[in-house]
């Protein structure tokens, strides 16, 4: 899916994902891959606004994606709900 987006540049700002840091080849489709189809969906509404995909971690069942724009943070939670003010810090 992530691929045909790419191709057909229907959400640039999501198709520029960054790698996550501990893994120097880390596999952006395989990033998307780890998204259910709500948090897939919230992904590329946040893309329209200029956020970019940048982390995806999972906890047991649980995976939350972390977005970023500019200096601003935004998560997405199992069932695709979008928090603009978590309490994450990120890496530089």
């Amino acid at each position: 899916m992530l691929d045909t987006l790419r191709q057909n540049n229907d959400f640039t700002a999501v198709a520029t994902f960054m790698g996550d840091s501990r893994q120097k080849n880390y596999n952006r489709d395989a990033m998307w891959d780890k998204l259910n189809l709500s948090q897939q969906y919230a992904v590329c509404s946040l893309g329209q606004f200029g956020y970019l995909l940048t982390y995806v971690r999972s906890a047991g069942d649980n995976t939350v994606a972390i977005l970023k724009q500019d200096d601003t943070i935004a998560t997405i939670n199992q069932a695709g709900i979008i928090n603009v003010k978590p309490t994450v810090t990120c890496r530089q």
